[in-house]
C-alpha cells in the first residue's frame, strides 16, 4: 500500500516534470564504482583508505597515502535484465565501457605532521541498461486505463485533455487511438485485450563525482579528512510501449516513444575520521552532508498508430520539454573497521545508514509539497553493509568481497536490493601497480507494466513485471607512485 499512495501521488506532478519516483531514487543513491582494489573488496574501504576510492567513503584514508599518487581505471559493465510477465519471459542484454576514476593524491610533509591533498573523480553510479518486456493480454489494453482516467477526471474535449496530460494521452488522441464523443462518451479502436504487450526501455549514462579532498595524519595514529565534492548527473533514457492487435487481414498496431534526459550539477561535503586503537585495528567513520542537485529534464514523445483495419496511419510529436527543478539527498553516516594481520592481510567491514525519506524536490514553477510529503510516508531508512578482505604474497595482492544495498522501502523490503560479490588480484612492481576485479551484481525490481503511464493501472493489477538484472564488471586500474 505504501508504494501505490507514491505512485497515485507522484504521477499528478508527470504532467509538468517527466521525473518519476524510480529516477528520483537513482539520483539519490551511490552505488560506488571506483577503483579495482575498492570494488573487489566490495568497497569496505572505509578504514582502509590509502586507494583513490575510499575518499568517496572517508576521505580520512586520504592520510594514509606516503607517496604522490596518481590511480586511472577504466571499466567493462555489462548488464543481463530477464523480465517476466504474465507467465512469458524476455530477456535484453547491454555492455559499456566506461572511467570509474582518476584522480592525483599529493603529500606535504613537514616536521610535524603529514598534510595529504587530492583531486580527481570517482564514479558512484552507472545507469546503463536495456530492459525488454514481451507478453499477451487478452483482458485489457493501456488504452483502457487512460479511458478510465479520463472518464474519473471528468475531461469532455480535446483541450482539457490536451491540458490535462499533453505528453501521453492527449497524443492519443491525435492519432484516433481515443475518441471523444459529443455526447461525454469515450471509445477506442484498440480492443480490450486478445493483443500483445512490448516495452524496451535502453538508457545511459552515470553519476561522475569530482572531489577535493585534503586530510592530516598525526603520528600515523589519527587521520582526519575533509572533501568538497561536486557529483555531475547525466542520465538518458528511451521507453517504447507498443500494443499489437494484427489479425491475418490487418496489421494493427500503436507505439509511443519517451525520450528523456536528466542532467546537472550537485555539492555536497564530507568529512571523516580514522584511528588506530591498536596496531592489528583501526577503526573509522564519516559523514555525508546532503547533496544538493539543481537539475534538468528534457522529454518528448512520439505516438504512432497503424491502423489497417480502418486505413488510418497517424503520428504524433510532441516536441522536447525542459523542466528545471532542485533535489536535496539524504545524508549518510557510514562506520567502518579494519583487522590488521601484520603485513599478510586485512579484513574489512563498512555500515552504511541513510535515510530516504528525506529526499525533497523544489521548484520555483511547481509546489513539490505534496510530492515531498508522499515520499517521506512511503520511503524508510534503511542500511548498506560492506564486507572485504585483502592477503598478500610477496608482490602479489588477492581480494574478495560483498555488499549489499538494502531497499529504499526498507531492510525488509527486497525492490531495489542489491547483492554484490568480487574478487580481485593485484601486482606491485617498482613504481607501478596493476590491479584487477570482477564484480557480480544481482539486483530484483518489481512494478506494473501500467504504471509508469498511469495511477489508473488498478484496472489490471496483474500485470506485474518480475524483473531481475545480473550485472557483470570487470575493472582494471593502473596506479603510479611518483617518486
Amino acid at each position: 500500500m505504501k508504494k501505490l499512495f507514491l505512485i497515485l501521488l507522484t504521477l499528478v506532478p508527470l504532467c509538468i516534470n517527466a521525473q518519476n519516483i524510480n529516477d528520483v531514487y537513482n539520483v539519490s543513491t551511490s552505488y560506488y564504482q571506483g577503483t579495482a582494489k575498492s570494488m573487489a573488496m566490495g568497497n569496505a574501504m572505509g578504514a582502509v583508505g590509502q586507494d583513490f576510492s575510499a575518499i568517496s567513503i572517508n576521505p580520512a584514508g586520504l592520510g594514509l597515502f606516503r607517496k604522490p599518487t596518481f590511480t586511472f581505471t577504466p571499466s567493462i559493465i555489462t548488464t543481463y535484465t530477464k523480465s517476466e510477465l504474465s507467465g512469458e519471459l524476455a530477456t535484453d542484454s547491454k555492455a559499456k565501457l566506461s572511467i570509474n576514476n582518476f584522480g592525483y593524491v599529493g603529500i606535504n610533509d613537514n616536521d610535524k605532521n603529514v598534510v595529504n591533498w587530492a583531486f580527481g573523480m570517482n564514479r558512484t553510479n552507472n545507469y546503463n541498461n536495456s530492459i525488454y518486456v514481451n507478453a499477451y493480454n487478452e483482458n485489457n489494453s493501456l488504452i483502457d486505463a487512460y479511458l478510465w482516467e479520463i472518464a474519473e477526471n471528468n475531461i469532455y474535449n480535446d483541450v482539457e485533455l490536451e491540458q490535462y496530460s499533453p505528453t501521453y494521452i492527449y497524443p492519443l488522441w491525435e492519432t484516433f487511438l481515443i475518441n471523444l464523443d459529443s455526447d461525454g462518451g469515450l471509445s477506442s479502436p484498440v480492443p480490450m485485450g486478445g493483443l500483445r504487450q512490448l516495452k524496451g526501455v535502453n538508457s545511459w549514462g552515470g553519476t561522475n563525482e569530482w572531489t577535493v579532498a585534503s586530510s592530516v595524519n598525526f603520528n600515523d595514529k589519527i587521520f582526519l579528512g575533509f572533501s568538497i565534492n561536486m557529483p555531475y548527473v547525466y542520465s538518458r533514457k528511451v521507453s517504447d510501449y507498443k500494443e499489437d492487435f494484427s489479425t491475418t487481414s490487418y496489421n494493427n498496431y500503436w507505439i509511443q516513444e519517451e525520450v528523456m534526459s536528466t542532467t546537472g550539477w550537485g555539492v555536497n561535503a564530507k568529512a571523516g575520521i580514522i584511528a588506530y586503537l591498536a596496531k592489528w585495528v583501526r577503526l573509522g567513520a564519516s559523514f555525508h552532508t546532503p547533496t544538493l542537485y539543481n537539475l534538468t529534464d528534457s522529454w518528448r514523445t512520439e505516438t504512432v498508430a497503424n491502423l489497417d483495419e480502418y486505413r488510418i496511419y497517424e503520428a504524433f510529436i510532441v516536441p522536447t520539454s525542459f523542466f528545471k527543478y532542485s533535489m536535496m539527498t539524504p545524508w549518510r553516516l557510514n562506520g567502518s573497521a579494519a583487522f590488521i594481520f601484520g603485513n599478510f592481510g586485512m579484513l574489512t567491514a563498512d555500515y552504511e545508514y541513510v535515510d530516504y525519506r528525506q529526499i525533497q524536490l523544489s521548484a520555483y514553477e511547481y509546489d513539490y509539497a505534496p510530492y515531498n510529503q508522499g515520499i517521506r510516508n512511503t520511503f524508510s531508512p534503511t542500511m548498506n553493509l560492506r564486507l572485504g578482505t585483502e592477503w598478500r604474497y610477496q608482490n602479489y595482492c588477492f581480494r574478495g568481497g560483498y555488499s549489499f544495498y538494502g531497499s529504499p522501502y526498507g531492510i525488509e523490503d527486497t525492490d531495489y536490493r542489491r547483492n554484490a560479490f568480487s574478487c580481485g588480484i593485484g601486482y606491485t612492481q617498482h613504481f607501478l601497480t596493476i590491479d584487477f576485479a570482477y564484480v557480480y551484481t544481482l539486483q530484483n525490481h518489481n512494478y506494473n507494466l501500467y504504471s509508469q503511464y498511469t495511477s489508473y493501472y488498478y484496472i489490471a493489477p496483474d500485470l506485474i513485471v518480475d524483473e531481475k538484472t545480473n550485472i557483470h564488471n570487470i575493472v582494471v586500474s593502473l596506479k603510479f607512485r611518483l617518486n
